[in-house]
């Protein structure tokens, strides 16, 4: 016998199960089992057929009593809940006038330099007292794991404040050496410019910037790295020359000559990635360019000498073919995207 309350009830149980599955998602639609997303594919974590009554029930619970009049006016609300070192980002919404819920679950352990192949040179960026150190690659290269690995390394290693501007946050730092203060957009602040703003408030040494999505955000970086702090911001590019040319274009063309101005003295590097897959079929290794502050003659069209390079992404690729990690076909794929 079930009731409108039985989802609710479990929905915890749900959530802690679908970490156990290393799941990534958990599903709950009126007229269908509770579902996980397991390695890309949907599975039942229960037998429960739930009902309209039920999933309006969890969204109750979730959000109050007022969320038939929310929803009214919104198309989904969202919530964060923590579960050890997973964090599940809740999204409520409608679906025929019936509520449905999706979790997204992120977290665990950051994975060290070591685990996301960064080499160690990369730490003479981290230990720069200010200026801007750009994370960028294409879509998919696992650019945001290695975010969180370069801050994971400032917080085991020094006694700063890190003030992060996330959307959503995809880990949970640890108290280490560093204090961390992680904030997320929709959950402590409307924008990335409006969290980047309470983070200078709040006596920071190092900032995180998920991404850069408006020129008020952007200013904000700029600023922030012209008064003494550093500051390491996601970017999605291609190589290391569209990376800072993004940068300068998210800026109004009446502003781009002073963003060029402070970014060719802030600047203090750039780590481009791809990708590559491991004959396995199963593995992926990442590969980089590193570039210090050579990387500010890309703010006027120029290229860095090799020198200036602390690793290049083709010597990662020819480490990585001569191992037998990865097959000739990849390995010529990849120089052809990097254009080795």
């Amino acid at each position: 016998m079930t009731d409108h309350t039985t989802a609710w009830e479990r929905f915890e149980g749900w959530i802690k199960k679908v970490i156990e599955l290393r799941g990534t998602d958990l599903h709950l639609v009126p007229g269908y089992k509770p579902m996980a997303r397991v390695e890309g594919k949907l599975q039942p974590v229960d037998d429960l057929l739930l009902t309209r009554e039920q999933t309006h029930w969890v969204g109750v619970s979730l959000f109050g009593n007022s969320v038939l009049y929310d929803m009214g006016h919104l198309a989904c609300m969202n919530q964060s809940r923590t579960y050890g070192d997973t964090i599940a980002d809740i999204a409520l919404a409608t679906a025929g006038g019936a509520k449905t819920v999706a979790v997204r679950l992120h977290g665990g352990k950051i994975p060290s330099l070591e685990e996301v192949n960064l080499p160690e040179r990369v730490t003479e960026l981290l230990k720069a007292p200010n200026g801007v150190i750009l994370v960028s690659g294409p879509h998919g290269s696992g650019k945001t794991t290695t975010l969180y690995a370069l801050v994971d390394w400032i917080n085991r290693n020094r006694p700063v404040h890190v003030c992060t501007v996330e959307k959503p946050r995809h880990y949970l730092f640890k108290p280490l050496q560093a204090v961390v203060s992680q904030r997320e957009v929709g959950l402590d602040g409307p924008s990335p410019a409006a969290l980047l703003h309470a983070c200078m408030q709040q006596d920071p040494d190092v900032l995180m910037i998920g991404d850069i999505e408006d020129f008020d955000t952007l200013a904000g970086v700029l600023h922030a790295a012209e008064t003494g702090h550093l500051v390491i911001v996601q970017v999605h590019a291609r190589d290391a020359r569209d990376a800072v040319e993004r940068i300068i274009s998210a800026a109004p063309e009446g502003m781009q000559r002073q963003v060029k101005r402070q970014l060719s003295e802030t600047l203090r590097g750039v780590t481009v990635q791809r990708l590559a897959k491991h004959t396995d079929g199963k593995r992926r290794t990442a590969i980089y360019d590193i570039i210090g502050e050579g990387a500010r003659k890309f703010v006027e069209g120029g290229t860095p000498d090799a020198g200036f390079y602390l690793a290049r992404q083709q010597d990662g690729i020819h480490g990585l073919e001569q191992a037998g990690s990865i097959s000739k076909e990849e390995a010529e794929r990849l120089r052809r995207e990097v254009g080795a």
